[in-house]
């Protein structure tokens, strides 16, 4: 900072320096002015010193504002400007000041307009969600009445594939909202992924897959958001059939981890990921390999999983090796622990 105060004051500097040699040249070549040497030597030093113990003096008192102004943007809060530090002087500490106000009621006039526009957005989409959910509950009805005829099981499969985007992006929008929507219960995880498995079994009997569920005994229950939970478990569960091969097996393990913890596995025999993209693939947009030769990967339905586990304190990793398959689990809080997902929340 003093040598950044040095280089904006070097005007001042060469101003003080370009007058102490004017006068020493005037003392020195004006023969009617009497000074020894050792008076000249004096007075320079004298004068030195004076402007030195000024300089400092002014730079204490001009970067004190600076240095809280560093010290703010360090630390920097949603109310940062009511912990802006006082102005001492009018200019230009007060100026800054002025124009901080300015830029900040500027940007939340600005942040109001782009809520305003986020909630105008997000009422029409689930207004247009829950208007299209009365006709595709007819077609599921008129499904479900001609399960002996083989086209309606060919339009089932699709009926889902478009009930589950639909659904999904109906939590999209209800994403940011999630705290107002939290209902913590006790479930044993285990059914949710029952419920799960059997709104996909059309899919997978199109794709004449196998789903293998392997519990260990004593999984207590888990305490969480049952249908936020379920969402997590439906991104996971889709993706496995979606890359898995035709007569492929799925295999979902629920037991505990060496800590004690509750853990769900999801393993499919997919063509994996590679070991460059594993890190990547909660990224938002990010579809990877395996994305690019399936042009109907979005690279969403990861990214909502991992928001979604995040507020509810549930820990989500994968394991993959290329070629053989991939493993996804959802990590659970200990029950003793569970206390703190209500205080999230709150």
């Amino acid at each position: 900072m003093f040598l950044r105060y040095l280089s904006y004051k070097k005007s001042w500097v060469l101003l003080v320096l370009s007058l102490l040699m004017m006068i020493n040249a005037l003392v020195v070549l004006d023969h009617g002015i009497s000074f020894s040497m050792l008076s000249l030597m004096y007075l320079n030093v004298l004068f030195l010193v004076i402007f030195l113990g000024f300089f400092i003096w002014r730079y204490k008192r001009e970067t004190a504002f600076f240095y809280m102004l560093q010290a703010l943007g360090e630390d920097m809060e949603e109310d940062w400007l009511e912990g802006q530090p006082h102005a001492d002087h009018p200019f230009p500490d007060q100026m800054i000041v002025d124009f901080m106000i300015s830029v900040d009621g500027l940007y939340k006039e600005r942040l109001r307009d782009v809520k305003r526009t986020q909630v105008i957005e997000n009422d029409y989409i689930t207004s247009w969600i829950h208007e299209i959910k009365a006709p595709l509950t007819a077609m599921k009805i008129t499904i479900d009445s001609n399960r002996s005829d083989p086209l309606a099981q060919k339009i089932e499969n699709n009926w889902l594939k478009l009930h589950l985007l639909i659904d999904r992006q109906l939590y999209i929008a209800r994403l940011p909202t999630l705290e107002k929507d939290y209902v913590v219960e006790q479930v044993k995880v285990e059914n949710l992924l029952k419920e799960e498995i059997r709104d996909l079994a059309s899919w997978c009997m199109e794709k004449n897959m196998n789903v293998e569920m392997e519990k260990e005994e004593e999984v207590p229950e888990i305490v969480t958001d049952k249908k936020w939970c379920r969402f997590i478990l439906r991104q996971l569960l889709t993706n496995a059939v979606k890359y898995s091969p035709d007569e492929g097996t799925i295999r979902v393990t629920v037991g505990m981890n060496k800590n004690g913890a509750v853990m769900v596995g999801i393993h499919d025999n997919g063509p994996g990921i590679q070991k460059h993209d594993l890190p990547r693939i909660f990224e938002k947009g990010f579809t990877g390999e395996n994305g690019r030769i399936q042009n109907s990967a979005t690279g969403i339905g990861l990214y909502l999983a991992k928001a979604v586990a995040t507020k509810l304190t549930i820990t989500l990793d994968a394991e993959s090796t290329y070629g053989k398959g991939t493993s996804m689990y959802m990590t659970f809080l200990q029950e003793d622990h569970t206390e703190s997902i209500r205080r999230y929340m709150l």
